[in-house]
């Protein structure tokens, strides 16, 4: 009884030191996601990367411990870079093992008089004027938007793009009903003068036709009024 105790017991605390990472496995975090992070310019990495820099993790990691997550990862990368911009923001040089690795990823290559650790650095430092922290930080953060991060710079930016196009397609689809309204007018009105055309050509010629008619029965009107007198001119003969 009391041995499964201490099992489940030594088990229980082994599962809370899972959670901890150790120098090793950051370490070749750091480098596995780094070559990926400059191999893509800095950019994003996508989710078959992050599986990728998960499997070497893995490799380095006790198997009798669960393996690391690509979320795990991802998480672990997110604080790294937060302990980063906090030892950036320091005016004394950081102690930071990982603080030379972070700052040539993500420092954009500033602030060597910070991230070296011998003299030479605070030389360096010393020589350019009006040395402070200050700007340095506000570069870190500005270097730092570029990346995921928690993926709103990046679906913003998305967003704004699909918005800016489906400005475009309705823009596009109104002037399109807006010329196919116009061309319909202007069928309606060149069939209506057609039909206005049509109408005048036949009522012009049913009176030509008219006027044809009474010509021809005034002449035959004329001619039998004619026959007529002659016929009574004429006396009988004897």
């Amino acid at each position: 009884m009391s041995t499964n105790h201490h099992h489940h017991t030594s088990r229980h605390r082994g599962s809370g030191r899972d959670d901890c990472w150790t120098e090793s496995e950051t370490e070749t975090l750091v480098n596995s996601w780094g070559d990926r992070y400059v191999h893509l310019n800095r950019g994003n990495l996508r989710q078959n990367d992050w599986s990728d820099v998960a499997a070497a993790v893995n490799a380095t990691r006790d198997r009798s411990k669960p393996p690391r997550s690509d979320v795990q990862c991802k998480n672990r990368i997110d604080t790294l870079k937060k302990k980063y911009k906090l030892e950036k923001s320091k005016p004394e040089l950081s102690k930071w093992p990982l603080f030379h690795r972070m700052d040539e990823l993500i420092g954009a290559g500033n602030g060597n008089g910070n991230k070296k650790a011998g003299g030479r650095g605070a030389v360096e430092s010393n020589s350019k004027p009006n040395p402070n922290p200050n700007p340095k930080l506000k570069l870190g953060v500005k270097v730092e938007s570029l990346d995921w991060g928690n993926g709103e710079t990046a679906y913003a930016e998305l967003a704004r793009a699909i918005g800016r196009v489906g400005e475009v397609y309705e823009r596009m689809e109104r002037l399109k009903q807006e010329e196919m309204i116009k061309l319909e007018m202007e069928r309606m009105e060149f069939t209506k003068e057609v039909e206005v055309r049509s109408m005048n050509m036949f009522v012009e010629s049913q009176v030509e036709i008219e006027k044809m008619r009474r010509e021809k029965m005034n002449k035959k009107k004329k001619r039998l009024s004619g026959v007529d007198s002659l016929s009574s001119g004429k006396k009988p003969q004897q």
